[in-house]
Order: structure tokens, then sequence, then C-alpha cells
């Protein structure tokens, strides 16, 4: 078939996977590089690159201040809007891929609750 709009009427499933799939491979393109060093950049407001992020939350402890989290991690990605939930993210965004991001949940200034939570799609579950 030489017409591509008769083809599209044909194959709706395959048109709609093909644009799917176009979605998909252009947000995984989405992470900031910096041009001088080619390195990935941490997203939103996150100081250190995630894989530091990992290793130091190793000595993360309850009841730890947020400026005792803060020297250790350093600034997160994301915070609520109250400044009691704190997230990290992997520079790459989780789009084929499923990824984790480190949250850490706050009560009268110190860290309650923290762990990793997956992300799928870009999404946070």
């Amino acid at each position: 078939m030489s017409n591509p709009i008769e083809a599209m009427k044909l194959r709706p499933s395959r048109t709609l996977l093909a644009v799917t799939l176009g979605c998909v491979l252009a947000m995984t393109s989405c992470v900031n590089v910096d041009p001088d060093t080619g390195e990935t950049i941490p997203r939103g407001n996150q100081a250190l690159d995630y894989d530091d992020v990992k290793e130091s939350a190793k000595r993360l402890k309850e009841g730890m201040t947020k400026a005792q989290v803060q020297v250790l991690l350093g600034s997160p990605a994301e915070k609520s809007s109250n400044g009691n939930t704190w997230i990290y993210l992997p520079e790459r965004p989780a789009v084929i891929v499923p990824g984790r991001a480190l949250h850490l949940k706050f009560e009268r200034g110190r860290l309650v609750k923290h762990g990793y939570h997956a992300i799928v799609l870009g999404a946070q579950l």
C-alpha cells in the first residue's frame, strides 16, 4: 500500500506502538549533561550525584536533624511544600528501566523514616 494514511488506518496498533515508543525514547534523552565535561548533572536542586547519595545514605540514622542530613547527602532534588519530605533522584529518569528514588520523612525537624521507592516511566510510585 503506497498511501501512508491508509496504512495507518489498517494498522492502528502498530501506529500507536510507534508513537508511544517515539515518546518514550524522546523522554530518555532528557538528561542534563555538562557541555564542558560531558558528565550528567543531578536533577532538580540535588547537589550530589545519585551514586554518592546512595553511598552516603548508608550512614543515615533516625533522629538526625535536617542540617545533619543535608551535610551528609547535600540538598535533595525535590522537597514537599512543608519541607518534611525530601527526595533524591537518579540522574537518568526511569522511563524504560525502573529506577529507585531515596525518600526521607521528617517530623519536627528530625528524620523519622527513609528508604527507596520505585520510579517507573518517570513517575514515582
